[in-house]
């Protein structure tokens, strides 16, 4: 994404975003952490964990706004609708008076499906177009050039939560359509330009067994730029923390526990 292709949409928040930020800047300071505050780490769920501390920025997004946009893949819990094209037997029934929900397929805790002829298939890690070449595969046997459809009619694996000076924290599902921290935020309703610290908005998640803390300032226009290039990944938190306190403080005492849990559910599921 570059400056070019940024969406009306976040042209549109940024200049209401700004205008209610000048109503309150002089009343509400921001508070920001230093290097120092972040060398010794954190004891999460009796480990010793270690930070990675990025700031989103113009720099950032120099530098990464050419990566690919992230693909989804299955997880458990998923419900998927799946298609055999010319087997009407074979295919996710739906009707009127049932949704998707009601009649797809469930992804099982350990992440298989179990399908007609193709038996218990592990689906769980596989983007969609994979599952679908597993499935064609496995029913080749049973069909001539077999050809399917599959998609994903409810997101329950992968969740993002939206907490702190926020208009409405929440819990947001990602999709199949990537999720920037911008549109996260945009989905909750805004930030509470009354009560926020909006220099210091932060995006926590764990990955490999390293804590990932990026942060950027929302009244600065590159950052924010930046922001809507970052995409989410599952089980991730955004954290608006408020006015006239520590935040980084807030964060380490609060907000990282919360993050450790989430972990050890996401490691659970997988």
């Amino acid at each position: 994404m570059n400056f070019i292709t940024i969406s009306k949409r976040i042209i549109l928040f940024f200049l209401n975003f700004l205008f209610a930020l000048s109503l309150t800047s002089c009343s509400v300071p921001g508070t920001y952490f230093s290097d120092t505050e972040i060398q010794n780490g954190y004891a999460l769920n009796g480990q010793h964990q270690n930070f990675h501390v990025t700031e989103l920025n113009a720099i950032w997004l120099g530098q990464h706004q050419h990566d690919p946009l992230p693909v989804y893949h299955i997880g458990s819990f998923d419900i998927l609708n799946i298609i055999v094209w010319n087997h009407p037997e074979l295919s996710t029934q739906t009707t009127q008076l049932a949704s998707p929900d009601q009649t797809g397929m469930l992804v099982d805790d350990e992440g298989y499906i179990f399908f007609p002829f193709a038996g218990r298939v592990k689906v769980a890690g596989l983007t969609l177009d994979q599952a679908r070449q597993v499935l064609e595969e496995k029913l080749k046997t049973y069909i001539r050039d077999p050809q399917l459809t599959i998609r994903v009619v409810n997101f329950r694996f992968q969740q993002v939560q939206v907490i702190g000076e926020v208009m409405r924290q929440g819990v947001l599902p990602i999709t199949d359509k990537p999720m920037s921290v911008m549109q996260a935020i945009s989905d909750v309703g805004g930030v509470n330009t009354v009560t926020a610290n909006t220099r210091q908005v932060f995006i926590l998640f764990q990955k490999d067994g390293v804590i990932y803390v990026n942060w950027f300032d929302a009244q600065n226009p590159a950052s924010v730029i930046a922001a809507d290039t970052f995409f989410l990944q599952g089980n991730a938190i955004i954290y608006v923390p408020p006015a006239g306190v520590s935040a980084w403080n807030r964060v380490v005492t609060q907000i990282l526990p919360i993050l450790g849990g989430a972990s050890s559910v996401s490691s659970a599921a997988a």
